[in-house]
């Protein structure tokens, strides 16, 4: 049990709400920040149904609640947003993500722990990618993400503001109700309809499972001060897509699942993760392969119902 009091932006989206429910089952008091109303209550879960606001009003946020660490999941990340309106984006993103940073270096939080996203790499060499290769996003979204550590970084060098960012690869699973390439098979599969994607022949991915992104943030909340910054966070098997689908045909008898060979709807080309570091510095072992992530995520959506349309 610990008296720490941890504010979880974005705290009813898919990470957000995972990570909240993960603190206060630890006992620790948290604070949730969404204008979004939770799907479930959590118990130890205060929601302000609130957006970031402006300086100002979060360091009030920060100073009335006494909170000690900040774990910022809260922002944008809808590929058809980024492409129609990435104003919106970059004010979410960017505006919101450097005043809360702002304001907790004016409170003296504890530390800072931002899920920050490999779209901030862009394009990649064919190898694995170590935690300090160049930024070079190619997408608005990325841009943000990319930004957003650059000035957490410098807020951590100039002005001893305790953050880590942890560069989350594709996360998937339980509660995610946005556009996934797994979720999407396995729902279509469950409710008897064929999924056939243009793209994914010749195409990599490496997942994450929700519940190892959940555990790599509360690794980062408590581990001692590191000397790095920026980890990267994935899972263990970095898979092409047909054997991805070939596994989920495997516990679905009768699924209908074809690729194509066209481009990656990603826009861009991302390789594995390298993620000794985080193993080194903040004991991270990703406990889902992605065979085991799959038919965990199978149980929850035949437990819990949720077939939804995709």
């Amino acid at each position: 049990m610990t008296s720490e009091t941890v504010l979880v932006t974005g705290s009813s989206g898919f990470i957000g709400f995972a990570v909240a429910r993960a603190l206060a089952e630890t006992g620790r008091d948290v604070v949730g920040l969404d204008p979004v109303s939770p799907a479930d209550e959590i118990p130890g879960v205060t929601a302000i149904g609130e957006r970031l606001g402006d300086v100002r009003q979060m360091s009030e946020l920060l100073r009335t609640r006494k909170i000690d660490t900040v774990v910022h999941t809260g922002g944008v990340s809808g590929p058809m947003l980024a492409r129609d309106d990435p104003y919106s984006v970059c004010e979410a993103n960017v505006i919101g993500t450097v005043n809360l940073i702002e304001a907790a270096r004016l409170h003296r939080v504890r530390r800072f722990v931002t899920c920050s996203s490999a779209a901030a790499f862009g394009n990649t060499p064919p190898a694995p990618v170590p935690d300090d290769a160049p930024l070079r996003p190619i997408n608005v979204y990325g841009a943000t993400k990319g930004a957003g550590d650059l000035i957490l970084a410098a807020y951590r060098a100039q002005h001893d503001l305790d953050g880590i960012s942890l560069r989350l690869s594709s996360v998937y699973g339980p509660g995610r109700q946005t556009d996934c390439a797994i979720r999407t098979m396995l729902s279509n599969a469950l409710a008897g309809r064929p999924t056939r994607f243009d793209w994914g022949i010749g195409h990599r991915r490496h997942y994450l499972f929700v519940s190892d992104a959940v555990a790599a943030v509360l690794s980062a909340i408590e581990t001692a001060r590191t000397e790095q910054f920026a980890y990267n966070i994935a899972g263990p098997d970095f898979v092409e897509m047909t054997r991805i689908g070939e596994y989920v045909s495997a516990l679905v008898p009768g699924a209908e699942i074809t690729f194509g060979s066209g481009p990656d709807p990603l826009g861009y080309r991302r390789e594995e993760l390298d993620i000794s570091a985080a193993s080194r510095d903040l004991g991270f072992g990703p406990q889902y392969g992605i065979d085991e992530g799959i038919a965990a995520y199978l149980t929850w959506f035949r437990d819990s119902g949720m077939l939804t349309s995709t």
